[in-house]
């Protein structure tokens, strides 16, 4: 490969490598990262407890308005 096509291919995953990380950026609100705190934690005292995760019954899955405040 010459020093010319490797610049090209170079180039190439530079502009590609970009797009993707522009595509894949996401905001993130602090209630939702708070949510997902709660959810990985009430995931870990499950696997603790020798509980199924996730429950079977998603309605007693309850997470505590105190996480999102």
């Amino acid at each position: 490969m010459t020093e010319a096509e490797k610049k090209r291919v170079r180039q190439y995953l530079a502009k590609i490598g970009r797009r993707g990380g522009v595509a894949s950026r996401r905001e993130l609100t602090r209630a939702h990262a708070k949510q997902m705190v709660a959810i990985r934690e009430a995931k870990r005292a499950a696997v603790k407890a020798g509980k199924p995760w996730p429950p079977r019954d998603r309605k007693l899955l309850k997470l505590s308005r105190s996480a999102f405040e």
